[in-house]
C-alpha cells in the first residue's frame, strides 16, 4: 500500500488517532465484499462496513408466491425440504420463492457447490416475513433442504452474510417492500474492483497482517453498488444519482461526516456538458460539506481524455501516479525507483483537470474468489487514496472540534501538492497532495474557495488546431463563485510569457468576465503550448490559487504539406512524445510507423487518438507495445471509412525507468477514397499527379441496422454466425450530443443458449468491439443487445444508434484483376471495384452484404496506400 507518496505513513506516526475514525467513506463501485480480512473492523474495533446497498439491479431476484405442503416447498418446480423450519420463523402466511443464478463470467468464482463441473448453479431462495422484517432462506449447499440454512436479514439489521463455493462469493441481502410484497436484491462483488478500492480507502489489518492498512483505517464504509458486473461492469439507469442521495441521507441520519469516492467513468464527447456532470454538480452544491473524489479515467496519455463525471466542476478529479515500489523491487545496489506519472492516467485540455494525482497501483483487498488479483492499477486506485486522505483530515480536525467544508478540503489538498517532474497542469493538476501540509493549511484557519470556470464549452481553453488567424488572440473566460470563501478582488498572474491578463479585477455580482490575450508570435510550432493565468485573493496570498485559467494551443504538423519523419528521437524515462497530425480531407487513409532501432533492449508504448480525443476505434483502449525483444516496428492504419477529418494525436511513451530512442513516420495516402455510383471516387488534394494500382479483396460480410431506441428498454439484433468467420466486429455509433444523456451504455452478445459471448461497455459515442469466433460458434444465432443507462433517474428519452456487424474471413480473398488509375493534382477519378463473388462462393447470413476492401497503392513516390472497406456499390 503506497502510503509514503502522499505522506500518509508519516502523518500516522505524528497523529496516530487522526486515522479517519468518526468519518464515513461511501464507495460507489461494483460492490464491496464484507467477508474479507481488512474490511471487518476499524482501528478502534468498530464495524468497518455500516451498510451495503445495491442500485445496479444485478442481484434482483424475481419472486413469486408459493404455498408450502407439510415440510416441503416447491421452488422453480423442484420440491425442497425444510419448510417446517421456515414456518417456525414466519409470522404470516405469504411465502415467496425465486432462484439466484450465478452468471458464467470468467471473473466469477467457480462455486460448483454440487460438484457437477458447472459454475452456473441455480440456488433456490424462499422469502418470508419474520417478526423483525423480511428474511430470505437460500439453499447454499444445494442439498435440496433448507433445514440446515440460516435466515438472512437485510444487511442493515445485523450485517449478516452468506458465502457460496469453495472460493466463496459473499452475499448480503437488501429488502424493500412494494404494496406488501417483498423486493429482494442480493448484493455481491463479482468483479473484485469495489472490494479492492474499499481496502485502499479504509482497510485495516489487510489479510490479517497487523499494521497493513489502507489510507484511513479508522474510517467506516458504505458500500454502494452502482455497477452491473454481468453487463461488463456498467452502471445502470439512475444508479449513481440514487446512490448519492442514499449516502447523503444515511450519513445525515447518523450525524457522520461523509466522503464519497467513485472509481468509474466513461469517455467525454463534449467535456463538462454531460448530464452526469450536472447531477454531480447539483448534488455537491446541495451538500457543501461532502468531498467527492472521482477517478480521472485510463485513456491517457492523450490530451483531452478526462472521463465524465470526473469532468464535473465541483468533483475532485484524481489522476494516477505510478509508485516507484511497483516499478522495481528494493535492491541494495540500486536506489529506490522514483514515483512517476502513470502513462494511462487521463489528461485535461478542454477541462482544467485532473485536480490532483495519487498512487494508482496498490496491493489491496479482493474477494476470496479473486485471489491472485490483489495488485490492481488504474486511476480507480487513486481516487479512494485521496478519499482516505480527506477522511483523515476530517477526523483529525473533528477531534480538535474544527469543522471543514468540501471547498476547504479540496483547497488544502491542492495547495499541499507537489508537482510531478516533467508534467504540466494538464497531466497532474496541482500534483501529489501531501497530508501533513494539507493538515497544517487547514489548522491555520484558512478557507477554501470553489469557482466554476468556463471558456466556451469547457472549463479550459483548448485549441487543437492552432490559432485561426492573426486576430484570433483573445480568449474570454467566465468565472462564477460556487462555494466557500468569496474573494472581494482577484489578482492575476501568468505562468508563461505568451499569456497576458489584467493584473487585478473586481468580481461581478454573478459572473466575472476575464480576457486573456495570446502572443501569437511566441507560438511557433509544431508543438503543444500550455499555460495558466492564476487568480489569488490579495487578502490571503498564502491560501493558494482561487482558480486557474488554463490555456492550451496545439500547432499541429500538417500532413498535407509534407509527411512527418522524426528520426531517432530520444524520449526521457516516463515521458511522452506527442505528435499532432493534421489530416483534413474526408476519406483519407492515415499511416503511422513507430520503430525502435535497438528493439532487443528498448521498448515503448504507442497510442493513437482521433480528433475528439477518443482512442482510435480500431485499437480501443489498448496500448500498443513496441520493442523489448519483439518486433521493433509498429504500424497503424486509419482506413478511409474510419477516418475523421481533423487533428490526430500520436503518443510514444518511454518506460518509467529507461528512456527510448524511436523513429516516427506519419503520412496520408496520396488520394482520399469516398463512395460514388459504380465504385469509389479518388480525390487528390496534393500538388502532383497520383498514379495508383487498385485492387479489390473480399474480407467478409457486413450488415448495417438503424436502431430507434424506445428509452429505457434494451434493443437487440439477432444475426447468424457464418461457418467461414474467423472474427467479428460490432460497431455502435450515435450522435455526440446524445452520448451525454447516458451514464453508461452496454453492448452484450449472447449465443443461442443465452450464454454471453462478449460484453463490453461502450466508452464513447462511437465504439468497436472485436470478437474472436471459435469454430463451434458456426451456425449459432447471436443476439446483440444494447443496454442504455440514463444518468438521471426518471428520464429515459428516445435515442438513436447505428449498428454495423461484420464477420471477417481469416485471410482476404483477391477479386478480379488490379487496375491502374491516375488522379491529377486537385482532381478526381473513379476507382473500379471488382464484382463480389457469386452466392455459391461465400454463404452470407441473412441481410448481410459482401464486405469488400479496395486498396490503391501508389506506383511512384511511395507513401501509404489508400484503403477503404464497404459493401459493393
Amino acid at each position: 500500500m503506497p502510503l509514503s507518496s502522499t505522506g500518509v505513513d508519516r502523518f500516522q506516526l505524528a497523529h496516530p488517532t487522526y486515522d479517519g475514525r468518526g468519518v464515513l467513506i461511501g464507495i460507489l463501485d461494483s460492490g464491496v465484499d464484507p467477508g474479507v480480512e481488512g474490511l471487518i473492523v476499524t482501528s478502534e474495533g468498530a464495524p468497518k462496513i455500516l451498510d451495503l446497498r445495491d442500485f445496479s439491479g444485478e442481484g434482483r431476484i424475481a419472486l413469486s408466491p408459493v404455498t408450502p405442503t407439510g415440510d416441503t416447498v416447491k421452488v422453480g418446480g423442484t420440491p425442497l425440504r425444510g419448510a417446517g423450519r421456515i414456518a417456525r420463523l414466519a409470522t404470516g402466511t405469504a411465502w415467496y420463492a425465486g432462484v439466484f443464478r450465478e452468471l458464467p463470467l470468467g471473473k466469477l468464482p467457480a462455486a460448483d457447490v454440487n460438484g457437477d463441473g458447472d459454475n452456473t448453479d441455480a440456488f433456490p431462495v424462499v422469502v418470508v416475513k419474520a417478526v423483525d422484517g423480511w428474511v430470505v432462506y437460500l439453499d447454499s449447499n444445494l442439498n435440496g433442504s433448507f433445514e440446515d440454512e440460516q435466515p438472512l436479514h437485510d444487511y442493515r439489521q445485523g450485517r449478516q452474510t452468506i458465502a457460496l463455493g469453495t472460493k466463496p462469493l459473499t452475499l448480503a441481502a437488501n429488502f424493500a417492500e412494494e404494496r406488501g410484497v417483498p423486493v429482494l436484491d442480493l448484493i455481491f462483488d463479482t468483479y473484485g474492483h469495489g472490494t479492492h478500492v474499499a481496502g485502499i480507502a479504509a482497510g485495516h489489518n489487510l489479510y490479517a497482517i497487523a499494521g497493513f492498512d489502507g489510507v484511513a483505517p479508522g474510517a467506516q464504509l458504505l458500500g454502494l453498488k452502482i455497477a452491473n458486473d454481468a453487463r461488463g461492469g456498467i452502471t445502470v439507469h439512475g444508479s449513481v444519482q440514487r446512490a448519492l442521495d442514499y449516502a447523503a441521507r444515511f450519513a445525515a441520519e447518523r450525524n457522520l461526516p461523509l466522503v464519497l469516492s467513485m472509481s468509474f467513468g466513461v469517455g467525454n464527447e463534449l467535456e463538462g456538458r454531460a448530464v452526469m456532470d450536472s447531477i454531480v454538480n447539483e448534488f455537491l452544491r446541495g451538500h457543501p460539506d461532502i468531498l467527492f473524489t472521482i477517478s480521472a479515467g485510463n485513456d491517457g496519455p492523450g490530451l483531452s481524455t478526462m472521463g465524465f463525471p470526473a469532468s464535473a466542476d465541483l468533483a475532485l478529479a484524481v489522476g494516477a501516479l505510478f509508485p516507484g515500489q511497483f516499478l522495481r523491487r528494493p535492491s541494495a545496489s540500486l536506489p529506490p525507483a522514483p514515483d512517476v506519472l502513470a502513462w494511462f492516467s487521463s489528461r485535461g485540455a478542454e477541462t482544467a483537470k485532473p485536480d490532483v494525482v495519487a498512487p494508482g497501483v496498490a496491493y489491496s483487498t479482493v474477494p476470496r474468489w479473486n485471489t491472485g488479483e490483489e495488485e490492481k492499477a488504474g486511476t480507480s486506485m487513486a481516487a479512494p487514496h485521496v478519499a482516505g486522505m480527506a477522511a483523515r483530515l476530517i477526523s483529525g480536525l473533528g477531534q480538535e472540534n474544527r469543522r471543514v467544508s468540501a471547498a476547504d478540503l479540496g483547497q488544502a489538498l491542492r495547495v499541499s501538492a507537489v508537482e510531478v517532474a516533467g508534467s504540466s497542469v494538464l497531466d497532474d493538476g496541482a500534483g501529489v497532495p501531501q497530508l501533513e501540509r494539507a493538515y497544517r493549511w487547514l489548522r491555520a484557519a484558512r478557507q477554501g474557495s470553489a469557482y466554476v470556470v468556463r471558456a466556451g464549452d469547457g472549463s479550459a481553453a483548448f485549441r487543437r488546431d492552432g490559432l485561426l488567424g492573426p486576430g484570433d488572440t483573445l480568449q474570454l473566460f467566465h468565472v462564477r463563485h460556487a462555494g466557500g470563501l468569496r474573494a472581494a478582488e482577484f489578482t492575476l498572474s501568468s505562468d508563461v510569457p505568451w499569456l497576458n491578463a489584467p493584473a487585478a479585477i473586481t468580481p461581478g455580482p454573478l459572473t466575472t468576465e476575464i480576457p486573456v490575450v495570446y502572443n501569437a508570435a511566441a507560438l511557433v510550432g509544431p508543438g503543444v503550448f500550455t499555460g495558466s493565468v492564476i487568480a489569488r485573493n490579495p487578502s490571503d496570498t498564502l491560501a493558494g490559487p482561487l482558480f486557474e485559467l488554463v490555456n492550451t494551443v496545439v500547432i499541429p504538423y500538417d500532413l498535407a504539406a509534407k509527411p512527418l519523419e522524426d528520426l531517432r528521437r530520444v524520449i526521457a524515462p516516463a515521458q511522452v512524445r506527442r505528435y499532432f497530425l493534421r489530416a483534413s480531407t474526408p476519406g483519407s487513409t492515415l499511416g503511422v510507423t513507430v520503430s525502435i532501432p535497438d528493439s532487443l533492449s528498448q521498448r515503448a508504448l504507442v497510442k493513437l487518438y482521433e480528433p475528439n480525443g477518443q482512442p482510435f476505434r480500431d485499437l480501443g483502449d489498448a496500448d500498443v507495445p513496441v520493442g523489448e525483444g519483439g518486433d521493433g516496428t509498429v504500424r497503424l492504419q486509419v482506413r478511409a471509412e474510419d477516418f475523421v477529418p481533423g487533428v490526430y494525436e500520436l503518443d510514444v511513451v518511454a518506460p518509467a525507468l529507461a528512456g527510448v530512442t524511436a523513429t516516427v513516420r506519419a503520412a496520408q495516402a496520396p488520394v482520399a477514397l469516398t463512395a460514388a455510383p459504380g465504385g469509389l471516387e479518388a480525390t487528390n488534394p496534393g500538388s502532383a499527379s497520383a498514379p495508383l494500382r487498385a485492387g479489390t479483396t473480399l474480407v467478409g460480410a457486413e450488415r448495417r441496422v438503424e436502431v430507434n431506441g424506445r428509452g429505457l428498454p434494451t434493443e437487440s439484433l439477432t444475426v447468424r454466425v457464418p461457418s467461414w468467420a474467423a472474427s467479428a466486429e460490432i460497431d455502435v455509433a450515435m450522435p455526440r450530443e446524445q452520448w451525454g444523456w447516458f451514464t453508461d451504455f452496454g453492448v452484450t452478445v449472447y449465443d443461442s443458449s443465452g450464454q454471453q459471448v462478449s460484453t463490453e461497455p461502450q466508452n464513447y459515442a462511437v465504439g468497436r468491439q472485436h470478437i474472436s469466433v471459435k469454430k463451434e460458434m458456426a451456425g449459432q444465432s447471436w443476439t446483440i443487445e444494447l443496454f442504455p443507462a440514463f444518468a438521471r433517474a426518471g428520464a429515459s428519452p428516445a435515442w438513436h444508434a447505428t449498428i454495423q456487424v461484420r464477420f471477417l474471413l481469416e485471410a482476404p480473398r483477391p477479386l478480379g484483376t488490379p487496375s491502374d488509375v491516375s488522379v491529377v493534382a486537385g482532381g478526381r477519378a473513379v476507382v473500379p471495384v471488382a464484382a463480389p463473388p457469386p452466392p455459391s462462393a461465400l454463404t452470407l447470413p441473412e441481410r448481410f452484404l459482401p464486405l469488400l476492401e479496395v486498396t490503391a497503392v501508389p506506383t511512384t513516390g511511395g507513401g501509404p496506400a489508400a484503403v477503404r472497406r464497404e459493401p459493393p456499390p
